[in-house]
């Protein structure tokens, strides 16, 4: 029972004790207000997870010690007993009531760990010598597998943090483009995000396509290339964090999608804001060979879906559509159309102007964040743009200003400008929560 309800229970029998309700009405508040089911015992869940894994782990060392005095179809035996003791717990555990099926989830996750770990196991005990990357992915196979058997989080987790490994192990150890890894985890983790609306997996599963996105498009094209898929998939996401209904801004996906997309977006623009770093970065016409696979996912495909989002947002506010889109996210689609411009034609100009304008960019982002997080009262949006000015200010510290004068000059205008956004913020605020008290 949470604090309100047990407030409301105490304070409805002081009402009726002291005569300002009846009995009845104060037993029709209290309906009014049903105490929420019991939740999960999480502590427990936990614990109880962090122990199985543990004596788990005491087992395999305790077989470890004697392994090589087991005879094959003894070791065989012990890791498919093992499988089938986690997975039969937990599904004796999902076919009872309350807070049990959750438990149950610590053991099909520890069943799934195990059945890794046996993988490794079998490939000893029969001396099999096989390419080791595919022992990941028959791993995150069948944690996606059990994964949609089981309607289950934490198994999608897992096959998306295994089919990670196996396609960065290809592409690091054995200098492979693995765009298949990519392809699985979209047709395969993705669906089941949507299907759960779990923010969580969302969180992993954008975590494992920035990884494997950047990691091949690095072994295919080098810097430029890994730069231009982060933006482009940079900008995309946070138009996607966009397309949803009005009402629907505060979705937890759809902030995952923004918050991916902002933080990928602003590490670009602070890069492109040092003029040499942008020379090197917007070489992105060198180095176009390959198939048109490789081209499709790496460069053009990312960017293609940045301009459809970009462009449906844009139709919706041309016909008018209700649309929760500030005026500073249509930087992003501009900073990102025009280094492509510059990049594809090959005149990327002078450094200092490209900079110049990254700059620019930055800061009008920052501006905006800091002046509507002061005047809506939101401290979230005013500390980020006072952060993202503070870094832009230090960047140029090392970049542009050569004069210790001029060095203190920019030192003096940044404090100035954060000590009168934060006066400025305490202002509104007192106003905001006068008005609420003479309301």
């Amino acid at each position: 029972m949470n604090k309100q309800v047990r407030w409301l229970l105490s304070e409805s029998d002081r009402w009726v004790r002291e005569r300002i309700v009846s009995p009845e009405q104060a037993e029709r508040i209290r309906a009014l207000y049903p105490p929420p089911p019991p939740a999960a015992p999480w502590g427990m869940i936990v614990f109880s997870g962090l122990g199985a894994v543990i004596v788990g782990l005491g087992i395999i060392l305790l077989l470890a010690f004697n392994w090589a005095e087991i005879p094959k179809l003894g070791k065989l035996g012990l890791i498919l007993g093992a499988l089938a003791g986690a997975h039969g717990a937990g599904l004796w555990l999902r076919g009872l009531d309350r807070w049990r099926p959750a438990l149950g989830e610590v053991f099909f996750v520890l069943g799934t760990m195990l059945f890794g770990a046996g993988i490794w196991l079998v490939a000893q005990i029969y001396n099999i010598d096989e390419h080791y990357p595919n022992g990941f992915l028959l791993w995150g196979l069948g944690a996606l597998a059990l994964a949609w058997a089981l309607d289950s989080v934490p198994q999608g987790i897992l096959a998306a943090v295994t089919l990670t490994i196996w396609g960065m192990t290809e592409c690091f150890d054995y200098h492979r483009e693995m765009g298949w890894a990519l392809g699985l985890l979209l047709v395969g983790v993705a669906p089941l995000v949507w299907r759960k609306r779990s923010a969580l997996l969302a969180a992993v599963l954008l975590a494992a396509v920035y990884t494997l996105l950047l990691g091949n498009a690095g072994q295919w094209g080098g810097g430029s290339a890994v730069f231009s898929a982060a933006m482009a998939l940079s900008v995309g996401l946070i138009a996607a964090g966009r397309m949803g209904p009005v009402g629907d801004e505060s979705g937890r996906l759809e902030s995952v999608l923004r918050f991916y997309g902002w933080a990928g977006f602003l590490v670009c623009v602070y890069l492109l804001s040092f003029g040499r770093i942008a020379d090197d970065l917007l070489r992105w016409r060198e180095g176009l060979g390959g198939d048109g696979f490789q081209l499709v996912a790496y460069r053009w495909g990312p960017f293609g879906l940045a301009v459809v989002l970009w462009g449906r947002l844009l139709m919706r506010a041309i016909r008018g559509e209700p649309t929760l889109v500030p005026i500073e996210n249509w930087l992003c689609p501009i900073g990102l159309l025009y280094c492509n411009l510059l990049a594809v034609t090959g005149g990327r100009g002078d450094s200092l102007f490209v900079a110049l304008v990254f700059n620019l960019i930055g800061l009008g982002i920052a501006v905006m964040w800091m002046l509507r997080g002061c005047r809506a009262g939101r401290l979230r949006e005013t500390v980020l743009g006072s952060l993202l000015l503070t870094a832009i200010v230090l960047g140029r510290y090392f970049d542009l200003f050569d004069s210790l004068a001029a060095r203190g000059f920019a030192f003096l205008l940044l404090g100035g400008l954060l000590f009168a956004e934060g006066f400025f913020y305490r202002r509104l605020r007192r106003e905001d929560t006068d008005e609420g008290g003479v309301a």
